[in-house]
């Protein structure tokens, strides 16, 4: 019995480890910046930059593809979807602006950097925004996703509804949640198999 719980122990702990190293991995090398004249008001038009590290698709042909999660009407949708208007310092043309970009990251700058431009919804009033950016190779399959968010802090400067923002992925916050919950698990673990021990010695 003892074996037992010392086996399932250690499969838990391998376990977690899977999950954290898995989640940080498919997660990691998201920054959104918000432009310096950011507006929470309906309707507002803002800007965001940032970078996404591609370190591992170096002399690859890669297709990126922005989405949020802005609840956006649909007669206002295509005007209002954020769009790509830079990559790598190179400005794109009006004309040619959307939420999709091509790009084939060197083997001595690996991390895609971006400039991005998009309008807030006219009905309805957001707080944050999340950004996520699919990385897909030249048959469109999708190879990884990374994700950040805007939030809006009425604690900031001491202004209501300034922006800031955050280096770290979400997938971060994913992560040590799933290391504390296997924390949890292995206490549970170690208390019963005391517990055991206790029993059987008669303590």
């Amino acid at each position: 019995m003892r074996i037992k719980s010392y086996l399932i122990l250690f499969l838990v702990i391998i376990l977690a480890g899977c999950c954290i190293s898995a989640v940080c991995e498919e997660n990691s090398g998201a920054v959104v910046i918000p432009g310096e004249e950011w507006s929470w008001s309906r309707g507002a038009y803002n800007t965001f930059s940032g970078q996404i590290s591609l370190e591992e698709f170096a002399g690859k042909e890669l297709t990126v593809c922005l989405t949020t999660d802005l609840p956006y009407d649909t007669e206002t949708e295509s005007q209002s979807m954020p769009v790509f208007t830079s990559v790598n310092d190179r400005r794109i043309v009006m004309t040619k602006q959307s939420d999709t970009v091509q790009c084939i990251p060197e083997s001595e700058d690996c991390s895609m950097r971006y400039s991005v431009s998009f309008r807030l919804p006219e009905k309805q009033h957001v707080d944050s925004i999340s950004v996520t950016f699919h990385v897909k190779d030249k048959d469109r399959n999708e190879l990884k996703t990374v994700s950040g968010r805007i939030y809006a802090d009425e604690n900031v400067s001491g202004k209501s509804g300034s922006p800031f923002y955050i280096h770290a992925d979400t997938g971060l916050m994913t992560a040590v949640s799933a290391g504390a919950a296997a924390v949890v698990w292995i206490l549970v673990l170690i208390k019963r198999i005391l517990i055991n021990k206790k029993q059987k010695t008669g303590e």
